[in-house]
C-alpha cells in the first residue's frame, strides 16, 4: 500500500460517517454495472415475500398458486420482460396491492432503482405505507433502508419515493425508473393546475431506458376513466380457465351466473354457481382453485400496444370472496334502487365501468335479473309467437317473442346468423328454417310463428325483399321505421316500386309510439301485470343484450318553438331494442285480442309448413296471398 494509501485510510478509520458514506457510493457505482439476477418477480414473491400478520388475512409464505392469475402480470413487470407499460383494470378482493407490494420488493432486493409509487391521495397513501411497512418488517428488509422518512425511502442503489395524485411536488420533482400507480381511476383530474397526474408521474420515467410503468385501478365510471381508457388501447387480455366438464377455456363472466329460486319465487345466493357457455354444464366455486391454476391470459385485441389485464371478483380465491357473497351484492343493489350502489357493484365485483344512466334511461340490471328457466321452449300462457329480424351488412338478427294476456311477452329465441345477406345465400336458408320451425310447450302443443317483421332499410334492401316477397303468405313482411311522435304503430301491408319487382309488401313502423309503450313496460315489476318482460335464461341473452335493449334514452328539444321528444342512443348498437320494436308491430299487425283469446283457452297454432314446397334448399310459398288476422285464430 503507498503512502497516499495509507493516509486515506487512516482518516477514513477516524471518520467513520465519511467511511460509510464512500462505501455506499461505491456499491451504488458497482450496482449500475451489475445485471439483474435471472429470477422473476413472481419467482421470488414464491421464494422470499412474506405476508405480515398485521395486514394479511392469509399471513405466511406467499403463494402464486392462490392467485395464478398475477404471475404473468408480475412477470411483466420485471426486468427480463421488454414490456414498458402494463395496465390491470380489476375488481376488488383479487391481490391488486399485493401484487404491487412485491413489484417494489423485488426491485429493492434485486434491482435496486428509483421507484415512485403513487396513490390517489394522502391519506390512502398513509394506509399503503402501514401495509408496506409491516411487510418490510417482516422479510426484515427495512434494515436496508439507508433513511427511512416517512415518504422516502432511501437503500443502496436506489430510493422508494412515495406520492399522492394531488400533490405537484410529489408527482414531479425526482426522476424514477420503476413507476407503480395504483386507483389510478380515483386520481384528481388536474394536478394544482398543473394537469393531468398521470401524465406528470409519466414523464418521470423518461430519462430511463429500461423503464416500467404499472397501471392500477378498479375502473369508475365512464368510457373516459383512466383505467379503462389505458386497458382498450392494450391488448385487452382475460383469464380463461378450462371447464371442469368439457375442458374448454372460458372467462368467468356474470353472464353465466346463474342460481336457484324457491318454490316463492326467494333468490338463494347459496345455489350460486357457473354454467360453462360452451357444453352448458354447471360447476361450483369448489372447482374454483383446480381451474385457476389451469388458467391462462389470452388477448383480444391483437392490436394492442401494450400487455393489459382484466379481471372481476368471480377469480378472487375461495375464503375471500365468494359468488354467494356476489350475488348477494347483486340482489342488494338492484333491490336498492340505488344508482351508487350498483355503480359499487358493477366498479368492485364486476370490475367495468360503470354507464350514468339518465333519469330517462332504464337500467338493464333490473331486466336481466329475471332471467329464468321456462321449463319448455314455450311458457304455457303463451298466445301467439312473432319474429322479428334485423339486417346487417355481416349478420341477421332474429328474435321470437311470445305474447300473452295484457301485453304479457316472453323471449323464445334469439340467434345471430353470421354471413353477408349479399352474398352469402345460406344465411336466408337458416333464417327461414327459424322462422318455421315448430316451438313446444310442455305439454306438447305446438306454436309457429305468425307474424315476421324484417328491417329493410339497410344494405340490403334487395335481398330482404327477395326472402320476404314468396313468404308473404305467412305474414312475413319488410318494414321500415319512422320516427315522431304520434306515428301510428303499424301501416297496412303495402306494395312499393322496388317491392313489386319481388311481390313484396312493405310494414311501416312507428318506432317512437312503440317505445313510449316499451319502455313503459321496462319498468312495469309485476308478473302478470300489463306488458311484464319475461326473458330466458339462454347464452344469447347476455348482458350486451339487456345494453342494447336499454340502449336509448327520451331527450326533448326545441323545434319552431314547441318543445319536441325523441329517442337518442346512449351506446353505439341497439339491435336488441329493434327486435322487440318489430317484434311488438308484427304484433300488432295480427290484431288480436289476447285478453279474450286467453278467456277462451285460444292459441294461434296455424303451421305455415302445411302451404309448402321445396326449392333448391329453401322454403317457399304455393301461394302468395296475404291473410291478416282480424279477429280470433288463424286455421
Amino acid at each position: 500500500m503507498s503512502e497516499v494509501e495509507d493516509q486515506i485510510a487512516a482518516e477514513l478509520s477516524q471518520d467513520p460517517i465519511l467511511e460509510a458514506n464512500i462505501k455506499h457510493v461505491a456499491s451504488c457505482f458497482l450496482s449500475g454495472f451489475l445485471p439483474p439476477p435471472d429470477i422473476t418477480i413472481s419467482q421470488w414473491a414464491e421464494e422470499s415475500r412474506i405476508l405480515p400478520k398485521l395486514s394479511s388475512a392469509e399471513h405466511g409464505q406467499w403463494r402464486n398458486s392462490r392467485t395464478p392469475y398475477l404471475v404473468e402480470i408480475m412477470d411483466q413487470l420485471s426486468p427480463q420482460s421488454l414490456a414498458t407499460d402494463v395496465v390491470f383494470m380489476k375488481s376488488a378482493q383479487v391481490g391488486g396491492t399485493e401484487l404491487l407490494m412485491n413489484t417494489a420488493f423485488y426491485y429493492i432486493m434485486h434491482d435496486p432503482s428509483p421507484i415512485g409509487i403513487f396513490q390517489p391521495s394522502e391519506g390512502l397513501m398513509e394506509k399503503f405505507l402501514t401495509r408496506f411497512n409491516a411487510s418490510a418488517r417482516e422479510m426484515q428488509i427495512d434494515d436496508k433502508f439507508t433513511s427511512n422518512t416517512k415518504y422516502i425511502k432511501e437503500f443502496s442503489g436506489g430510493q422508494l419515493i412515495c406520492g399522492w395524485s394531488s400533490s405537484e411536488s410529489n408527482l414531479r420533482s425526482i426522476p424514477v425508473r420503476i413507476d407503480l400507480n395504483d386507483e389510478v381511476a380515483s386520481w384528481v383530474e388536474d394536478c394544482e393546475g398543473f394537469g393531468d397526474p398521470c401524465d406528470l408521474v409519466s414523464k418521470r420515467t423518461d430519462t430511463f431506458s429500461r423503464k416500467k410503468r404499472f397501471w392500477c385501478s378498479t375502473p369508475g365510471t365512464g368510457e373516459n376513466c383512466r383505467i379503462y381508457s389505458r386497458y382498450i388501447r392494450g391488448d385487452q387480455r382475460e383469464f380463461r380457465v378450462p371447464c371442469p366438464h368439457c375442458g374448454e377455456l372460458h372467462a368467468l363472466q356474470w353472464d353465466n351466473m346463474i342460481w336457484d329460486k324457491d318454490e316463492d319465487g326467494n333468490h338463494l345466493p347459496q345455489t350460486a354457481r357457473m354454467k360453462c357457455p360452451n357444453c352448458g354444464e354447471e360447476f361450483s366455486e369448489f372447482y374454483k382453485d383446480e381451474i385457476l391454476t389451469k388458467g391462462q391470459w389470452v388477448p383480444t385485441n391483437p392490436n394492442g400496444i401494450y400487455p393489459s389485464y382484466k379481471i372481476n371478483a368471480l377469480y378472487s380465491p375461495l375464503g375471500w370472496f365468494s359468488w354467494k357473497d356476489a350475488v348477494l351484492e347483486f340482489l342488494a343493489a338492484v333491490k336498492s334502487g340505488s344508482r351508487a350502489k350498483m355503480r359499487a357493484f358493477v366498479n368492485n365485483v364486476l370490475g367495468e365501468i360503470f354507464i350514468e344512466q339518465t333519469e330517462e334511461s332504464i337500467d338493464h340490471s333490473g331486466l336481466m335479473i329475471r332471467k329464468e328457466d321456462y321449463g319448455a321452449e314455450v311458457p304455457d300462457d303463451v298466445i301467439v309467437l312473432t319474429a322479428a329480424v334485423d339486417t346487417q351488412d355481416n349478420r341477421l338478427e332474429v328474435e321470437i317473442r311470445g305474447w300473452g294476456k295484457n301485453f304479457e311477452n316472453w323471449g323464445i329465441l334469439k340467434k345471430i346468423i353470421l354471413g353477408d345477406p349479399r352474398k352469402n345465400m345460406a344465411v336466408w336458408d337458416d333464417l327461414d328454417r327459424i322462422l318455421l320451425a315448430p316451438y313446444s310447450k310442455a305439454n306438447g302443443e305446438k306454436l309457429y310463428v305468425a307474424c315476421t317483421l324484417q328491417d329493410a332499410m339497410g344494405h340490403c334492401t334487395d335481398e330482404v325483399y327477395r326472402f320476404t316477397g314468396p313468404r308473404a303468405s305467412r305474414r312475413v313482411f319488410a318494414c321500415k321505421g319512422r320516427g315522431k311522435t304520434g306515428v301510428p304503430m303499424t301501416s297496412a301491408p303495402k306494395k312499393t316500386d322496388i317491392g313489386q319487382r319481388y311481390n313484396a309488401y312493405l310494414v311501416t313502423v312507428g318506432v317512437d309510439t312503440i317505445k313510449d309503450q316499451v319502455f313503459g313496460w321496462m319498468k312495469v315489476e309485476q308478473p302478470g301485470a300489463v306488458g311484464y318482460m319475461h326473458f330466458p335464461d339462454l347464452p344469447e341473452y347476455d348482458t350486451e343484450h339487456f345494453m342494447q335493449l336499454t340502449g336509448e334514452k327520451l331527450v326533448s328539444r326545441m323545434v319552431n318553438g314547441n318543445l319536441v321528444y325523441s329517442y337518442k342512443k346512449t351506446r353505439e348498437r341497439n339491435e336488441a331494442l329493434d327486435l322487440f320494436v318489430y317484434n311488438r308491430a308484427a304484433l300488432n299487425l295480427l290484431r288480436l285480442d289476447l285478453n279474450k283469446m286467453a278467456e277462451n283457452r285460444q292459441k294461434v297454432t296455424w303451421n305455415p309448413n302445411r302451404n309448402m314446397v321445396r326449392s333448391s334448399g329453401v322454403q317457399s310459398q304455393q301461394n302468395s296471398q296475404i291473410r291478416v288476422l282480424s279477429r280470433g285464430v288463424s286455421v
